[in-house]
């Protein structure tokens, strides 16, 4: 038997796109990725108000997962053990360079730990202060 390929690649053509149409349809309307993204957004908020309890700018800068700034770095949030890990960068205004953090949360969205690559002489006080809270020198 001879198959017309002519006949027939049409035909598995639109058979594939009706597939990929029909997953992607089903991936989209997936409820569950809707919660748990407003879930994610809320651990990014409340990882950038801790985060500025520390850093007390009020004009502060901040690229995290919610806001990202290409030229600052990435950022990611991830889900480590029973809690978070949350990275991003922050500046300060008038300043060029972009400071990174690093921060631990729990399940309760409480901190476990704050690294930051700054070496402001008031978060170096902070930071002996804190045991929470770690900055380069």
């Amino acid at each position: 038997m001879i198959l017309d390929h002519a006949k027939i690649g049409p035909m598995v053509a639109i058979v594939i796109g009706l597939l990929v149409f029909y997953g992607s349809y089903q991936w989209i309307k997936n409820p569950e990725r809707a919660v748990q993204r407003q879930h994610e957004e809320e651990i990014v908020l409340a990882g950038r108000a801790i985060l500025k309890q520390y850093i007390t700018d009020e004009n502060l800068q901040v690229s995290d997962a919610l806001d990202r700034v290409r030229s600052a770095g990435k950022v990611y949030i991830f889900p480590a053990g029973d809690g978070w890990e949350l990275s991003g960068h922050y500046r300060r205004p008038g300043e060029r360079a972009w400071h990174d953090y690093l921060m631990l949360l729990d399940a309760d969205t409480r901190l476990v730990s704050l690294s930051v690559n700054d070496s402001d002489p008031g978060l170096l006080e902070l930071a002996q202060a804190d045991p929470r809270f770690t900055t380069s020198q």
